[in-house]
């Protein structure tokens, strides 16, 4: 019947030819497609690119590793920027990947996690069809592109403004300088347009070209700026500056909350001439105004007399007890922004020749709470030790180790609140000299500049262990980017459970997720050169513990290279060490209070870094080097990094 059916309808048997054909090719195809995705289970399809880069039958930690080589090439060989400067020049240079001083930390990275991800999920996270169609594409030469997320720090913009600041031209208004008032003397310095880097298209290339592993030189650009303020404007109002002088003395008053005592501060003339400024108000208008920079220099001066630090009540524990040794206390700081708002609110005011000028304008303060009040303290619930964290800083120069006891000092006796998220930064900071830390010298770019906090790692280790001693939530963790040996375990010496800070971009942190009250007992032993940082609070049955850091991979840090200089004597030579590269994990362990086991890995990767030395040579010759350039030798642009044969 069917096929009487089939003869009478020949276009319906062909119609049934083609279904059978379509359902036959759909079916290979699928089965075909099935293989492929089988072949390559937890492995990146053929056809993935990063740049020029194939990844094609990479599993997860291969691609994580070999994002990870990356990073460590940037260590090594650093970030190459160029531009050409005023004489048509172009000028070259590098800059670390990692930051200076104590911190060590990744200042540009490509985030090799997330590229894993990335490169595993081509392919696989599409609609049904999608994902049956491109791995056989792939298969077929087809390719996809991807590219890597990468991390730029505002330090690294910092230390690259630093580099540039002599190739940096900045343009300034047309100014008034007042040498006398009775009788009226000044002079006029004319405006200067100027140019500076673009800065953010800077970040934006470095990241486009890291994204697809491009590591050639960042072409930065310039831009051109020009003043505000041009000096017809300026002497179109300095005859008017008397008359505005002549309201005389401004004063600046505060009144003490606490006391009530009034203090006054009396601004002659003859101290605010230097602060007056030609500039344009909110409306536009060309006024005789305030500048700003030198008004703060003065308010500056006056924080020691009003500005206070908020402070927690403290507490020790003391035969069993919790005892205070410190009050808590209201923070005060003077509102920089908003004190000169208003008096140059009154200044302003005497270029329209008001009856009556304002004459004393109030310091404004901004009052800050302390966290932990004396009022909290009647029932803390704490009664003992939940856990104890170890470090030693053997060899620690003075200024480091002073540096680590005011940390000591400022962490002692710190409360932390129920539900609270433990800052290393912000109980140990800020890391200022008036906060009592002292600084150490660090090379930014071409430069030697003093860095303040050095030894603030080894606070924030000693907290990590402490914090996984006690079973607490780790929030936040950073290894350092290079191995120091200060922080090795102190079991079987290997890297992998130090926790670096840099304030303001690496914290560590932790949770206090008791429930209750836990208090922070910090001390520090001189003759052993050792922390022991311990944490009370309410045992709620929680422990933790965690395993002694193992290391997969030891890296070479490569054969010294030598950077040639003028800014040392003909033959002397200065280098830093060596740093030799790793990959460490270890376990934290810890149970909670209802018993729930709970696993974290701590994956910690330690770029290596060859030896670099400077060499000093004279000009002829350094001049003379290849990929080097510098403003003493114009039209050289060639690198005298060289390696040296060991």
């Amino acid at each position: 019947m069917i096929k009487i059916y089939f003869d009478q309808k020949p276009w319906l048997k062909a119609i049934g030819i083609v279904i059978l054909v379509l359902l036959g090719v759909f079916l290979i195809s699928g089965l075909g497609s099935w293989a492929y995705q089988q072949a390559y289970a937890g492995q990146v399809y053929r056809g993935v690119y990063i740049g020029q880069i194939h990844l094609g039958g990479m599993d997860k930690d291969q691609v994580k590793n070999f994002a990870e080589s990356m990073n460590n090439r940037l260590v090594k060989d650093g970030l190459n920027f160029k531009f050409v400067d005023q004489d048509s020049q172009v000028i070259d240079f590098k800059l670390s990947a990692i930051s200076s001083g104590e911190g060590l930390i990744d200042l540009v990275k490509i985030n090799s996690d997330k590229l894993a991800q990335t490169a595993l999920s081509a392919g696989r996270t599409g609609s049904f069809f999608t994902d049956l169609y491109l791995p056989v594409s792939y298969a077929l030469g087809a390719r996809q592109t991807i590219k890597a997320e990468v991390g730029v720090t505002e330090q690294f913009i910092t230390n690259l403004k630093t580099y540039l600041t002599d190739y940096t031209d900045s343009p300034t208004d047309a100014k008034l300088v007042i040498s006398g008032l009775n009788p009226f003397n000044y002079k006029i310095e004319p405006e200067k347009s100027g140019v500076i880097f673009d800065y953010a298209n800077a970040k934006i290339e470095l990241v486009n070209h890291l994204a697809v592993f491009d590591f050639s030189p960042i072409q930065l650009q310039k831009q051109n700026f020009s003043p505000t303020i041009i000096q017809a404007d300026v002497s179109g109002l300095a005859s008017k500056v008397p008359g505005v002088v002549a309201y005389g003395n401004l004063s600046l008053n505060y009144i003490d909350a606490k006391t009530k005592l009034r203090r006054d501060w009396t601004l002659t003339p003859e101290i605010y001439k230097d602060w007056i400024k030609i500039k344009k108000d909110s409306q536009g208008r060309l006024v005789i105004g305030l500048d700003q920079t030198e008004v703060n220099k003065y308010l500056k001066g006056l924080k020691p007399l009003v500005e206070q630090e908020a402070l927690d009540a403290k507490f020790v524990m003391k035969d069993g007890k919790v005892n205070k040794f410190q009050a808590s206390q209201n923070g005060i700081a003077i509102d920089m922004e908003k004190t000169f708002n208003d008096l140059d609110v009154a200044f302003i005011e005497r270029n329209f020749a008001p009856k009556e000028a304002t004459k004393s304008v109030s310091v404004s303060v901004t009052v800050t709470e302390p966290k932990i009040k004396m009022g909290q303290a009647n029932d803390l619930g704490i009664s003992e030790i939940i856990g104890v964290g170890v470090s030693t800083f053997y060899d620690s120069h003075n200024n480091r180790i002073s540096n680590i006891a005011n940390a000591v000092s400022r962490l002692n006796g710190t409360l932390i609140r129920p539900g609270e998220n433990f800052s290393t930064n912000k109980y140990a900071g800020p890391y200022t000299t008036e906060s009592g830390y002292l600084p150490e010298e660090v090379i930014v770019g071409n430069k030697i500049q003093k860095e303040v906090g050095g030894g603030m790692c080894q606070i924030g280790t000693t907290l990590f262990r402490m914090a996984m001693n006690s079973g607490m939530p780790i929030a936040q963790r950073v290894n350092h980017s290079l191995v120091v040996s200060y922080y090795a375990d102190p079991v079987n010496g290997n890297p992998g459970t130090d926790a670096t800070v840099y304030e303001p971009y690496v914290d560590f942190k932790f949770t206090n997720d008791t429930g209750n009250y836990l208090l922070l007992q910090t001390e520090i032993n001189y003759n052993k050169q050792q922390l022991t940082f311990t944490l009370w609070g309410k045992n709620d049955g929680r422990s933790g513990s965690y395993t002694h850091p193992l290391v997969s991979a030891w890296y070479s840090p490569g054969n010294p290279i030598i950077n040639k200089t003028t800014k040392l004597a003909v033959g002397v030579k200065t280098c830093q060490s060596a740093f030799t590269g790793a990959k460490a994990s270890f376990t934290y362990t810890r149970f909670t209070s209802s018993s729930q086991k709970i696993d974290q890995i701590f994956e910690s990767y330690y770029r290596p870094l060859p030896q670099i030395c400077e060499l000093g040579v004279d000009k002829d010759e350094y001049c003379a080097g290849e990929g080097k350039s510098s403003e003493d030798c114009k039209g050289y642009t060639a690198s005298t990094t060289v390696a040296i044969e060991t």
